[in-house]
């Protein structure tokens, strides 16, 4: 069986030294949730996050991952959305050696008929944002939460009803 080492990859490698050269600690715990993140590219839930992270890091307790999300998310290295009818989802935000804009700089939308989450770019937002901003000096976090609606998939079903 492989170390976690030689299992990581770049971005998780990548991640490795932000947090060294933040001064943090790196942990089982935490080594283990970037991999997790690093391994797939479906929207995790913490739980979920526990449970592969465990596997990763055998001992290490659902508390300790959490507080590793928590931490890892504070230093902008991970970054979750909220999911309509969910928990929060996460991802890893860190490409090569560096904080990955293209991660940090998407959105989400989910169909609310069959729960299919779908990565945006930020920027299609932008002019609600501005909208939002101008009108009603409201601040949105567009990639903060999903939007809501039908997918294509979806909206082509015999069965649909709008």
């Amino acid at each position: 069986m492989s170390t976690p080492h030689a299992r990581s990859s770049l971005r998780v490698e990548a991640a490795l030294g932000l947090l060294r050269g933040r001064g943090e600690r790196v942990t089982r715990a935490r080594q283990a949730v970037l991999e997790v993140l690093d391994g797939t590219d479906d929207h995790l839930t913490a739980d979920e996050i526990v449970h592969l992270a465990s596997a990763r890091a055998p001992g290490v307790h659902r508390a300790t991952v959490y507080r590793a999300l928590a931490t890892l998310g504070d230093l902008e290295i991970v970054s979750h959305t909220h999911i309509g009818g969910s928990a929060a989802v996460y991802h890893l935000t860190v490409s090569g050696q560096h904080l990955d804009p293209a991660a940090t700089g998407h959105a989400h939308v989910q169909c609310s008929t069959c729960g299919a989450v779908i990565d945006i770019p930020a920027e299609l937002l932008q002019p609600l944002v501005a909208k939002l901003s101008a009108d009603l000096d409201f601040q949105l976090a567009p990639r903060h939460a999903a939007l809501l609606g039908t997918c294509a998939t979806c909206r082509r079903s015999p069965d649909y009803v709008p």
